[in-house]
């Protein structure tokens, strides 16, 4: 398998918010803490767009803006593991009353795509781009999927990740407390500000997955499927040499070898 770049980061997460407040975090400078998380405004849409955006399509358009900054024509892929919950309960509390309304921006904002289309009007973008869940090995799932455009499109590929926490009562139901999100373009070619370069494969031994190096982060990395992410970004931030297993599917792991 040929190596594949990482050219680009970007990360939103509570006291991680864009890669200088997350750097000495991730490069085990600082401890992580629990801060409240802000509320984000994409500049990229116009104010009447913004308001029709939820903060789980909010996260996501402002870590693909963060990493796409030389380039947002790009093709993508967008990952999540259980889509926007806010919008879902929304709908099912609406559908349980009498009369059953239900807005039009409730229902576009409702499929698992949204975040993606808000993207390419966002950036006038015209690619392709894919839209996945595998539950909570979607990360890996979506890394996966990105690694395989690279190669058989040879062109980059936008890989954003991200996960918002349910309300009552659905937070009962999955296993999200803190917002979490991240993204990278990926290359086949190397340049100035590359992270790296990675190799996958599936790994089906009984490897227990990665923890981060930073201890502080543990609490952040299991509060989120996304954040899973979290041990990967450390080795990345950090230009090291290292394997990371990252959760994946029927209890397998994914190994990315990260080379410099």
């Amino acid at each position: 398998m040929k190596a594949i770049y990482i050219n680009s980061l970007s990360i939103a997460a509570p006291g991680l918010v864009g890669l200088e407040q997350a750097t000495p975090v991730l490069k085990g400078e600082q401890a992580w803490q629990s801060v409240e998380f802000p509320k984000l405004a994409p500049q990229l849409l116009p104010a009447n767009e913004r308001r029709r955006m939820t903060n789980y399509i909010k996260l996501a358009i402002s870590v693909a803006d963060q990493a796409s900054t030389s380039d947002k024509s790009l093709g993508a892929v967008f990952a999540s593991s259980y889509g926007d919950l806010y919008i879902t309960d929304h709908i099912c509390n609406s559908l349980s009353q009498t009369p059953k309304f239900i807005s039009p921006t409730q229902f576009h904002n409702s499929v698992h795509n949204a975040p993606s289309g808000y993207w390419a009007i966002a950036a006038k973008s015209t690619a392709a781009s894919t839209s996945l869940s595998t539950g909570d090995s979607s990360f890996s799932s979506g890394l996966l999927e990105a690694v395989t455009q690279v190669l058989s499109t040879e062109k980059d590929i936008l890989l954003v990740a991200y996960d918002y926490p349910a309300t009552a009562p659905l937070d009962k139901c999955v296993d999200i407390s803190e917002p979490f999100a991240t993204a990278c373009v990926l290359s086949l070619t190397k340049n100035n500000n590359s992270y790296g370069s990675i190799k996958l494969s599936v790994n089906n031994e009984e490897k227990t997955c990665s923890q981060c190096r930073n201890q502080s982060l543990n609490q952040l990395q299991n509060s989120n499927p996304i954040a899973q992410s979290l041990p990967l970004l450390e080795t990345l931030i950090t230009k090291s040499t290292n394997s990371v297993y990252l959760p994946y599917l029927n209890d397998s792991k994914l190994k990315v070898e990260v080379q410099q």
